[in-house]
């Protein structure tokens, strides 16, 4: 059932989107009594609005999706303007949610330095739907002097005896930095670790997560504020990691008394996704053991020069990434979308070089790479391009509301699988080492005229869409 009367031309078929209103970071990513949980910040009000509580979506399989309503609301004094990001932990058999409440006080402040609340609540639920009362863990006298008020965005988990938790922040000085606390109980926490980098590396790192996978440790983030270059750093705002050495390992014992300093080389920060909208992502295990991860299909509006005028007047706004199974290859951390998506494809077609018409609005294509150069091209609008060493996501007219082009250094590229999910793309560069997320609006959604250079075998599936029951959607 979908809530939405108004001619939606633009909505997607197999990501997720918000019934209404804005959406933007995964939240409270887990597995629990049987379903998958995917919380996410939402504005119901509207595609531009400012109220953020979480959001609730499960399933047992990924492909088949409930809209649970909303589960977490700004409706306390410790998150009066905000139920920020956050995550889910059901290690102990029950699930846990932990997030940053914002709070914002009225008077004169610049509410970087004064006048913001940043608090680290918690909430349990027995079922995964109905949940008990806020517990206040964290507020900013707990957190370093040397810091701003913008401290959030809390990760958990437990290893051993010791449940750890990451904070992103900023600094006075203007540089991003994670804060790790270890608990043994999930209520008192102690600081014993600051990370940070030995160069400027932007003001405020968001979205922390720490993970073990494929035997290294991987700590995720998103800095605020790097410079832009050309092949690196495109957006705004950034996402992605660093692989930690192995000398690097986090404190896991309380009784360290003083609180360790780890510096990260800036130059060892790869980047997950080099398209114009991936920001925030968030990771969690699924029973199989596989690491997942989910990004947020937008980037903040904060210096971004392009928009989304098209879905702004449908009345809604942004929407999350496929989730997308991690690997860990060469030293890079490889993303590939879940294998359940397959089970929407269909009408297999093999694909030959030159240009066919497609009368499909959703499609799946996986291609080889033979000659000296390849280039897909959608349309008039967007062109996929590798030649000499670069890859080029290039839009060719204004279907990208003011995105024009993003750029990567890529030695040689063997394979190119392209999701097009009516107004979304998401690119995948020889097995995921390098991913291009894009929104893009094409006047004509139903049809595509698809032209292949370059290719060797290409095979293109048209896609199916996920069934959504959107009828707990707010009236």
């Amino acid at each position: 059932m979908n809530l939405i009367k108004k001619k939606q031309k633009y909505r997607l078929k197999f990501h997720l989107m918000p019934p209404k209103g804005w959406m933007n970071d995964p939240n409270g990513l887990c597995f629990y009594k049987g379903l998958y949980h995917v919380f996410f910040q939402y504005a119901p009000s509207g595609p531009c609005a400012y109220e953020r509580y979480w959001g609730h979506y499960t399933s047992s399989d990924m492909l088949n999706w409930k809209y649970e309503g909303i589960a977490v609301k700004s409706d306390c004094p410790w998150d009066a303007n905000g139920a920020f990001s956050g995550c889910g932990f059901t290690d102990d058999g029950v699930m846990e949610l932990f997030y940053t409440g914002n709070v914002e006080e009225e008077g004169e402040y610049d509410y970087i330095h004064a006048g913001r609340g940043s608090n680290v609540i918690y909430l349990q639920s027995e079922d995964g739907f109905c949940f008990g009362d806020k517990k206040l863990l964290l507020t900013n006298k707990d957190y370093p002097s040397d810091y701003t008020c913008h401290v959030r965005d809390p990760k958990v988990w437990k290893e051993g005896d010791f449940y750890h938790m990451v904070l992103g922040g900023r600094k006075n000085s203007d540089r991003g930095a994670i804060l790790h606390y270890l608990s043994r109980n999930k209520i008192e926490w102690v600081l014993k670790e600051e990370i940070s980098s030995t160069d400027d590396f932007g003001f405020m790192w968001e979205c922390p997560d720490v993970f073990e996978l494929d035997g290294k440790t991987v700590l995720m983030c998103c800095p605020q504020g790097v410079k832009r270059g050309e092949y690196q750093f495109q957006n705004p705002h950034q996402a992605g990691y660093w692989m930690l050495p192995k000398d690097t390992a986090l404190v896991r014992d309380l009784t360290q008394d003083k609180i360790r300093e780890i510096n990260l080389e800036a130059a060892s920060f790869v980047e997950l996704d080099k398209g114009f909208d991936f920001y925030a992502p968030q990771t969690f295990m699924v029973p199989d053991g596989r690491r997942i991860l989910y990004g947020w299909g937008g980037v903040s509006e904060m210096d971004r020069e392009y928009n989304n005028a098209p879905i702004i007047e449908e009345g809604w706004q942004h929407s999350l990434t496929v989730p997308r199974e991690l690997h860990i290859e060469k030293g890079l951390l490889k993303q590939w979308p879940v294998k359940e998506l397959e089970a929407l494809r269909y009408d297999e077609e093999v694909l030959e070089n030159g240009t066919v018409k497609l009368s499909t609005d959703a499609f799946d294509l996986e291609a080889s790479v033979t000659g000296e150069a390849v280039s897909i091209q959608l349309g008039e609008d967007v062109l996929l391009d590798w030649n000499e060493g670069i890859f080029t996501l290039r839009f060719l007219n204004e279907s990208g509301c003011g995105r024009k082009i993003r750029k990567a250094e890529i030695e040689k590229p063997h394979h190119l699988r392209v999701l097009k999910d009516v107004s979304m793309l998401e690119i995948y560069i020889n097995g995921g080492e390098y991913v291009f997320t894009t929104r893009y609006f094409p006047e004509d959604t139903a049809y595509t005229r698809l032209t292949l250079q370059g290719c060797g075998k290409t095979t293109l599936w048209k896609m199916k869409a996920m069934e959504v029951d959107l009828s707990n959607g707010e009236q």
